[in-house]
């Protein structure tokens, strides 16, 4: 596991959840950004293969979390693949 990305995706999530108001558990486990650092994906595809990213999630964050994958920083707002 790519220990600096699941670091990475954790703060952005942690951003995330404030913005919504909601549990951090709510835009993703720790179990799915685990499997997110585990995989790295580079395509929709690729993490929409991964346990615990749905079609919403997908559409809401995916473009967030490659964004992130690919060494980017992850922006904010409702994301469309």
């Amino acid at each position: 596991m790519d220990e600096g990305l699941y670091e990475r995706l954790r703060d952005w999530r942690a951003e995330r959840a404030r913005e919504l108001g909601q549990p951090a558990y709510c835009v993703f486990t720790d179990k799915t950004l685990m499997a997110i650092a585990e995989r790295v994906p580079a395509t929709g595809g690729e993490l929409a293969s991964i346990a615990g990213v749905g079609t919403r999630k997908l559409n809401r964050f995916g473009a967030d979390v490659l964004a992130i994958c690919a060494g980017e920083e992850g922006g904010t707002g409702v994301d469309e693949l």
